[in-house]
């Protein structure tokens, strides 16, 4: 849009794969490096963003960072995905950012993360993150508005303990991917007629990933066309009405926690105890709620889920 005020410019989507079909990394820095030169000539004060995923792989994402430095591409900013799903510990997250921010200069931010607030499928397409997938177990927060929110605000936060205060921030994607045609309550003949009246506009209109169109070329997004896979990663309901989680973005406070979460101490009591040991398997077992906080403390195989490996290991550090 002519006279937008332009910060940033990504060169490439999750190019951990590569980027522009060049998927020989003998040749893809050279992509980086032309995108890179388009942006300074447009403008110099504009940054320019390259975007990677699976920060889990750490030795990997740190491989990146110095394979772009090796071959002198010119950028500013390291950015990663992070979905709690399938990439790891929020700790990890934060060290492989720091590395490219400590060695060689760099800022760092998470380009997408998201989180849902419901279980429930509401368009009738099945969602990424459901209890049929296998993607909704043992996560670190609710599965509600609240937990929404409580995980932007830790991705916030692991970004903002990026070493040197090189953390820029966070991107949700997508927040407002919503539910097109819900079929909420909708059973037998009025739910099949209500899926068939959704196919039909997501067709017509676009909704989720693509249309069927789209499958001349791009065979995935052929296959997986249709309705929202994310429609309960939203920040708004199923008939469109914001939740309360879309105020993190304002409300949220940097460095907000009184201190900093220490690993183990799962009641909060500043001090790793057996008490910590029982508090978390209470909570393992549904006798209490553990908070936000509690849950990235039980974290102890900081593998980014909470289970009874993690009492397990708390248990055996204890002995120690």
């Amino acid at each position: 849009m002519a006279g937008a005020d332009i910060g940033m410019v990504q060169i490439g989507n999750e190019t951990t794969s590569g980027i522009a079909g060049v998927s020989d990394f003998a040749d893809v820095h050279r992509l980086f490096s032309a995108g890179a030169r388009a942006v300074r000539a447009f403008d110099r004060n504009v940054l320019v963003a390259v975007h990677f995923t699976n920060p889990e792989k750490t030795d990997t994402i740190k491989w990146f960072a110095d394979y772009l430095n090796q071959h002198n591409v010119d950028y500013d900013v390291f950015a990663t995905s992070y979905y709690p799903c399938w990439h790891g510990s929020l700790r990890n997250l934060t060290e492989v950012l720091s590395y490219a921010a400590e060695r060689y200069g760099k800022y760092a931010m998470v380009a997408e993360t998201s989180y849902a607030n419901t279980l429930d499928d509401t368009d009738g397409h099945p969602n990424t993150v459901s209890p049929w997938s296998g993607t909704s177990e043992n996560m670190l927060w609710d599965f509600s508005p609240q937990g929404q929110a409580d995980e932007v605000r830790a991705v916030m936060n692991a970004v903002n303990n990026v070493s040197g205060g090189k953390g820029l921030g966070v991107f949700y994607w997508e927040g407002a991917w919503i539910t097109v045609g819900d079929i909420t309550g909708k059973n037998g003949a009025a739910r099949t007629r209500q899926l068939k009246e959704n196919q039909a506009l997501w067709e017509q209109y676009g909704c989720g990933w693509a249309s069927s169109c789209s499958g001349e070329y791009d065979a995935d997004a052929g296959q997986y066309c249709g309705g929202s896979a994310v429609d309960n990663q939203a920040f708004f309901d199923a008939q469109g009405r914001a939740l309360p989680s879309l105020h993190v973005f304002a409300n949220v406070v940097t460095g907000s926690l009184s201190a900093p979460v220490l690993s183990g101490d799962v009641d909060g009591d500043g001090r790793v105890s057996i008490q910590d040991v029982t508090e978390l398997q209470r909570g393992l077992a549904s006798f209490t709620t553990l908070s936000a906080e509690a849950l990235l403390a039980a974290d102890a195989d900081s593998d980014g889920r909470v289970t009874i490996n993690d009492a397990t290991q708390l248990q055996q550090r204890l002995a120690e």
